[in-house]
């Protein structure tokens, strides 16, 4: 009788959530929807715009071929065809895509269900290990931090170190969204702006 790995318990506890997996490669990753998505990832709250694997990988690729040809003064062809081949990070797509289908930008609006579910990934192939999340936002804990402005606004976070998760982004409020405060009573807060709790959007 052929001897079998020994099962460890504990790798059960690590895995990710099976509905947000299914949810990053089915809406995100082969259908190119762009969900809000609000997560905790080990104790912090994030929000954001969930993207396809391969939105971020041709972003990715972009920004280093343009930053590559920056550096050069006058870049021959042979160097501009190097910078292409050396930087074409579309292909290294981790989750599996039906065969024949579009290429991304040809993709529709909407696939066909049946044809996004019919074919099983080959056997042996590791589940996806990424989401990425587009515009992030940190709203806890401490003061609310925003990506939005630096040169790839998409983080790239592992699915197992995700620890709970909600669709919707969580729109941050101040003390304008609510009514006015009477400075005089004390026991009310200051009419100055301060954050508030959020809300799902």
């Amino acid at each position: 009788m052929a001897d079998f790995p020994e099962f460890e318990a504990s790798a059960f506890w690590q895995e990710p959530d099976f509905i947000l997996t299914d949810l990053v490669s089915l809406m995100a990753n082969r259908m190119n929807a762009e969900l809000g998505i609000t997560l905790m990832v080990r104790g912090t709250i994030m929000t954001g715009t969930l993207i396809g694997e391969r939105d971020y990988l041709t972003a990715v690729s972009k920004m280093f071929k343009r930053i590559t040809r920056d550096m050069l003064e006058k870049p021959t062809e042979e160097d501009l065809q190097s910078i292409e081949e050396a930087f074409a990070f579309d292909d290294l797509a981790e989750d599996f895509y039906p065969a024949g289908e579009p290429e991304q930008a040809e993709l529709p609006d909407i696939l066909p269900m049946e044809e996004l579910t019919t074919q099983e990934a080959p056997a042996g192939l590791p589940p996806i290990r990424f989401l990425h999340l587009k515009d992030p936002v940190i709203v806890s804990p401490g003061s609310s931090m925003a990506f939005r402005d630096s040169a790839l606004p998409i983080m790239r976070i592992r699915l197992n170190q995700i620890e709970g998760w909600m669709l919707g982004r969580v729109m941050m409020m101040t003390s304008d969204d609510y009514p006015s405060y009477d400075d005089d009573d004390e026991n009310e807060a200051p009419s100055s702006r301060y954050p508030r709790g959020g809300f799902i959007q």
